[in-house]
């Protein structure tokens, strides 16, 4: 049995973990989407342009606008200026509260692309192929 001291001193270890690994995963979606999503979705939106069907330039366009300022809004909110520094429960909240809601835009907006952008031109696995191994 763990004295209320060792309990909490497993409480700020495991929360801080958490902190860490949110972050983690909030500077790789980031990456992800600024360096690898949002190049093939301008090269295929260049490409729609150069056939002059602006139909589906219309359509893809918008959505590329959303990823770069869901991007640019999780790169924000993941600065550590940006994060409290009262105590690592409070960052804890503003992980939850904050950073993930922005890396869950980033990936359904992604998502969104995924499901537009031509197969040759995504730079990651698509869920058919992961699903339906080619």
């Amino acid at each position: 049995m763990l004295t209320k001291r060792e309990l909490e001193s497993r409480y700020d270890v495991f929360t801080e973990q958490y902190v860490i690994n949110i972050n983690i995963e909030a500077e790789t979606a980031a990456s992800i989407a600024r360096t690898m999503i949002l190049p093939a979705s301008v090269r295929y939106l260049n490409e729609l342009r150069a056939t002059g069907l602006e139909e589906l330039t219309a359509e893809i366009e918008p959505v590329i606008k959303q990823l770069h300022y869901a991007e640019l809004k999780l790169e924000d909110a993941n600065l550590d200026e940006n994060h409290p520094d009262e105590s690592a429960q409070k960052e804890a909240v503003y992980m939850r509260d904050t950073v993930i809601p922005a890396m869950e835009d980033v990936r359904e907006i992604s998502d969104q692309l995924e499901r537009l952008v031509a197969d040759d031109l995504w730079p990651l696995p698509k869920y058919s192929e992961m699903l339906f191994i080619k």
